[in-house]
């Protein structure tokens, strides 16, 4: 793959992924984000309606994160176990580290340290709609190629 990003030219199993490498696996991440951000608006508005452009920016800062230090948290790895424990392992791995980063960067964005239950509810809900989206995906990925 030549987005592939090396770290040793004389070992492959050392290099690291990127979305790059699981395109459909990256767009469930980028929906799972967005309806994360659009639960959250939706639960705001008085009338529960959505506005796209404030749903798109409140995922911004998960997104950047997620995106960002995927090929440091390996979530896109080629040939990882395609089981469903492995999906929620690899979306836990990635999910502790890109989730309150992201926290951090709405906060730098915001002006201001989000509340405590904001945090809690980002932590809380971004696991399970990332962890389940990824084991709904490994399982319908398993599907497709048996």
């Amino acid at each position: 793959n030549p987005f592939r990003l090396r770290m040793s030219e004389s070992n492959d199993s050392e290099s690291l992924s990127t979305p790059l490498d699981k395109p459909a696996l990256a767009v469930v991440d980028f929906i799972s984000l967005v309806v994360f951000a659009g639960v959250g608006k939706a639960s705001h508005a008085p009338d529960g309606s959505l506005d796209i452009a404030a749903v798109l920016t409140t995922a911004l800062p998960f997104l950047l994160a997620w995106f960002t230090t995927s090929p440091l948290t390996g979530v896109y790895v080629s040939d990882s176990d395609g089981d469903v424990i492995s999906a929620g392992k690899l979306a836990v791995k990635g999910w502790a580290v890109a989730v309150p980063l992201g926290c951090v960067l709405r906060g730098l964005i915001k002006g201001y340290v989000p509340p405590a239950p904001f945090v809690i509810v980002t932590l809380i809900a971004t696991l399970i709609i990332l962890g389940g989206s990824r084991m709904l995906f490994s399982v319908a990925e398993s599907k497709m190629s048996d």
